[in-house]
């Protein structure tokens, strides 16, 4: 059978359709966000709860805080390190947590509860590590063990905390609201007579 010309110009754009339908299209993308809170347990001692969000396509299965393949960021080996439901910690070389998840952070969930305490600052935290483009906070995720994927590198940052106002900016501002309303009701009946 001779393969014509004309016939392969019709079959080529099939065949080209067919191979790019055939990629798994489904293949996941692991990322994450981490934020963090800090309180001060005692002069010089802060408590930090870290929170992680899975925004991946695929599941987490290991956070590694204060680290990238190689290297340890903490300068003080962290105390008190507590886990989520399903997580264990390991203090590695004593300058980085690693949680592992017995499960997995599923894709879209949000995880807190990775808890520690130590001397270091939150401005420590946020500030430059042993490698200066990195803070101390790096962190890295892998869909499940340490090293059986590529991982994805963040960076945990300050969680934002809403500001409720003092009570006395809500009496201040009761207050006005008050006097203005009064004003414009003493200015009415000045306006009648």
């Amino acid at each position: 059978m001779k393969l014509r010309i004309k016939n392969c110009k019709a079959i080529l754009p099939l065949v080209g359709l067919l191979c790019v339908v055939s990629v798994n299209l489904s293949a996941g993308t692991l990322s994450a966000t981490a934020t963090f809170t800090d309180t001060e347990a005692s002069p010089g001692v802060f408590d930090y709860d870290l929170m992680l969000n899975n925004t991946g396509t695929t599941d987490i299965g290991t956070f590694w805080f204060a680290w990238i393949p190689g290297d340890n960021f903490m300068t003080v080996a962290p105390t008190d390190v507590q886990s989520p439901a399903g997580w264990t910690a390991n203090v590695i070389s004593g300058f980085s947590i690693q949680w592992l998840d017995s499960g997995s952070l599923a894709q879209g969930t949000s995880q807190s509860g990775f808890e520690f305490e130590s001397t270091l600052t939150p401005a420590q935290l946020e500030g430059p590590s042993i490698i200066p483009a990195d803070p101390v906070a790096t962190s890295f995720v892998y869909i499940g063990a340490p090293f059986g994927d590529p991982g994805f590198q963040l960076v945990a940052t300050p969680a934002q905390t809403s500001s409720t106002p003092e009570p006395g900016t809500i009496v201040l501002t009761a207050l006005g609201i008050g006097l203005a309303g009064f004003g414009r009701k003493l200015h009415a009946v000045r306006s009648r007579r």
